[in-house]
């Protein structure tokens, strides 16, 4: 009887842990290696290192944008056109550059560095959270730095191409075209 009990607890505390341990599709996540534990610290110093960053005249040098529980740091390059915002529903084209800033790779622009054209629906479940929050506050026109933090860029996983590892900060230099 007393190993019938042991063995009940055994299992209840392992499908406990597994169930613990598992995304919301059901697959065990997998314990993080210590080259991606020191990635994840990286980017956390970083985006903290800029989050502090303090102008001469005592402001902060990037704005915050909170989206959900998140922040994304963001500071306007170049003022846009002041009546042209656009809404859930539009189209963006956008002229963009993004690196991952903790290692400097490129992962957004041509072959020579420069911005690439690219069009985002802002209403699209495919355009990263941080991402779709700034553009739907960005005027035509306007020029505009962003660091985005991990959980409104592209999460806890790798994304294939260009490929990003897990818990990546991005940061973008976009200039905003036109909406439709």
């Amino acid at each position: 009887m007393k190993s019938i009990y042991v063995a009940l607890c055994w299992v209840v505390v392992m499908v406990t842990g597994l169930v613990a341990c598992s995304d919301d599709e059901g697959k065990t996540i997998p314990a993080h290696t210590e080259a991606e534990k020191l990635w994840i610290a990286q980017n956390q110093a970083y985006f903290q290192e800029r989050k502090a960053i303090v102008e001469e005249d005592g402001q902060l040098l990037y704005q915050q944008l909170v989206v959900e529980d998140d922040t994304l740091l963001y500071r306007v390059l170049e003022v846009g056109q002041v009546d042209s915002v656009p809404t859930i529903d539009s189209d963006a084209k956008v002229s963009m550059l993004g690196i991952l800033p903790v290692s400097k790779d490129q992962i957004v622009g041509d072959s020579k560095g420069n911005p690439v054209e690219m069009t985002f629906d802002l209403d699209s479940p495919d355009l990263i959270k941080g991402l779709a929050a700034l553009l739907l506050q960005t005027h035509k026109g306007e020029r505009v730095e962003t660091i985005i933090p991990y959980q409104l860029g592209y999460g806890e996983k790798d994304y294939p191409y260009p490929y990003i590892p897990l818990c990546s900060t991005l940061q973008f230099t976009l200039t905003v075209k036109s909406f439709e």
